[in-house]
């Protein structure tokens, strides 16, 4: 697997493991963090500005996406280079979608593992007992806190990165909407601190993963098969020089 093979990817990889083992290792993080929102009674759960954000966050896929599928339907009509938006470019960003949000952490992780939300657990107020993180438990059918949707959809933002934009300043706005979306889910107690890393993490290598093969790879190959037809020309372009 080249991807394996890339220092960016061992990187990325060995963080997210070492994350993981931290939280399961020290889950009192997560409550910890999980307690400074919380106001000794309830979470902020009916505020305003929790309805607000997941609207917010849903009209800006669904925006994201229509535009994304316009502008290739107008560049494949006109024949058009508009952002470089192309087949590959919107299969790249559905399938991060599908695979990272929908079917590891919506389809996957939020119905399987069981974990209760912390403003359903015993210690801020609820019935539910607390669980650490990758531990499956029975506090909840569906729906449930690990790992966090919302993160998901946020950190979703890395990926247009990596298709249009592939710069610092543009990587820390995705970054930045990410953080925003998750800080919001904790605040209003719908999820804890390694719910919102871990789907930061599945939606970074998801993204990366299928960039590598879907984007990359095309076109290194691409290029070279460039050079290797300009090559003749080139070498009797410097014959005729000599």
């Amino acid at each position: 697997m080249s991807y394996l093979r890339l220092k960016r990817g061992q990187i990325i990889i060995a963080a997210f493991v070492f994350f993981s083992l931290f939280a399961v290792l020290v889950p009192s993080l997560d409550l910890a963090v999980s307690r400074f929102f919380f106001d000794g009674v309830e979470f902020p759960r009916a505020a305003w500005w929790v309805k607000f954000q997941q609207d917010l966050l849903t009209l800006f896929l669904c925006i994201t996406m229509l535009s994304v599928v316009l502008v290739y339907a107008w560049n494949r009509l006109l024949r058009q280079r508009v952002l470089e938006i192309d087949g590959r470019k919107v299969l790249y960003l559905l399938l991060v979608l599908i695979i990272g949000a929908g079917l590891i952490v919506n389809a996957g992780f939020k119905n399987n593992f069981g974990r209760a939300r912390p403003r359903d657990v015993v210690e801020f107020g609820g019935s539910r007992a607390f669980t650490p993180a990758y531990v499956v438990s029975r506090e909840c059918r569906t729906n449930c806190s690990f790992s966090s949707g919302d993160a998901a959809a946020g950190f979703f933002t890395i990926a247009l990165v990596m298709a249009f934009q592939r710069r610092r300043v543009y990587y820390a706005a995705a970054g930045a909407l990410g953080v925003v979306v998750s800080v919001s889910r904790l605040a209003a107690g719908a999820h804890f601190l390694s719910d919102i890393v871990v789907s930061f993490f599945v939606m970074l290598i998801v993204a990366d993963v299928l960039f590598h093969y879907m984007i990359a790879i095309p076109s290194e190959r691409r290029i070279s098969s460039m050079g290797e037809e300009l090559a003749p020309a080139y070498a009797r372009t410097r014959d005729d020089c000599r």
